[in-house]
């Protein structure tokens, strides 16, 4: 099963002018009913249904897809692409409205990548918009966000963070402290994006060294909660296509909080090189050398025992209970024995 998964992540990231599909179509349709029905839901529990099935279009494969699995990636490709196409037009009327205060938000993560790094807005799966913003003008940020029907959501601030949602339900981060970058703001961590699917001049987010940062600690800070996230080790790949050339690694290594980040990100380079064949930057190459690779299987299976808490007592006392039958709250993911019997080996 992890050979028809690894198929579909290799032709999501294979590029058009290639010749994977010869290969891709052959796998696809020796795979069964039942290892597609598998693949699919691991897709979901990876937030990688819509990068997947655009990508299937786009190498004319999806007639070697089974039409009840198909019809399902369709819809879950549709349901993203109009959802993103909304937060696209809505990012427009905020950017607008903090132009008019004259504010200087920072975006990142998902909009930023969904509009500009990935092949298609609707590939990427976006839960909110992502901003950052100098502490001294949250004040006019409130006022630009209520004049556009927003309302702030008080019991869900954080320290850092102010939450905002919309009548339509769209919700807005809002960082006004960024402790990864505390005390770097000299090193010059923002640029001007030129937007691919919204209206804006130009989208001021991080810089490609920042970002690179800003995605791999974000990755390792979830690893816990979530295990590994192939939609975020995705992000990373696409960032590294579209500004590979551009990165510093003494400047990473200088913005990194810690080394343990470091060859975190360098072993997520080696990972995307190994499973999928992408380039290492070649300003990257030698170090990355240096470190092992993860395998896909070994991302699956932490993504899956994440889920159950494993290998904790809390996780093993919930797997008990599913396994004599109490009902859980919340959606946990089959699990298969060869992941309980390596729970604690070759982590990420």
């Amino acid at each position: 099963m992890t050979t028809l998964f690894h198929t579909l992540l290799y032709t999501s990231l294979a590029t058009i002018a290639s010749d994977c599909s010869v290969n891709a179509r052959k796998k696809l349709s020796d795979a069964t009913q039942s290892e597609w029905e598998f693949t699919l839901e691991t897709l979901r529990l990876h937030r990688l249904v819509p990068l997947v099935f655009f990508s299937l279009q786009a190498h004319g494969l999806t007639d070697a897809v089974p039409s009840s699995i198909l019809d399902k990636m369709q819809a879950e490709y549709g349901k993203t692409r109009v959802m993103n196409s909304f937060l696209l037009l809505t990012l427009d009327a905020l950017l607008k409205a903090m132009e008019e205060r004259n504010l200087h938000p920072i975006l990142w993560k998902g909009v930023v990548l969904a509009d500009s790094f990935y092949p298609a807005p609707g590939t990427r799966i976006m839960e909110d918009i992502d901003f950052a913003i100098p502490a001294d003008e949250m004040e006019e940020v409130s006022a630009a966000f209520k004049s556009l029907g927003f309302q702030a959501q008080h019991d869900k601030d954080t320290e850092d963070a102010v939450y905002f949602v919309n009548p339509m339900g769209v919700v807005c981060d809002v960082h006004h402290r960024v402790r990864l970058f505390e005390g770097k703001e000299s090193m010059n961590l923002t640029t001007k994006l030129k937007p691919q699917h919204t209206k804006a001049s130009f989208l001021p987010v991080l810089e490609p060294n920042a970002m690179l940062v800003h995605l791999s600690v974000h990755l390792d800070g979830h690893l816990p909660e979530t295990g590994p996230m192939l939609c975020w080790i995705m992000d990373i790949a696409f960032v590294l296509r579209k500004w590979g050339a551009l990165l510093e690694p003494e400047r990473i290594e200088q913005l990194m909080p810690d080394k343990k980040h470091f060859i975190s990100l360098l072993r997520t380079i080696r990972f995307l090189e190994q499973e999928f064949g992408e380039k290492i930057p070649e300003c990257l190459a030698s170090v990355a050398k240096s470190v092992e690779p993860f395998s896909l299987a070994a991302v699956l299976r932490q993504r899956r025992l994440a889920l159950w808490g494993l290998p904790s007592t809390r996780g093993w006392l919930r797997l008990t209970a599913s396994k004599l039958g109490f009902q859980l709250r919340n959606y946990r993911p089959d699990l298969q024995w060869s992941d309980l019997f390596f729970s604690t080996t070759e982590k990420i």
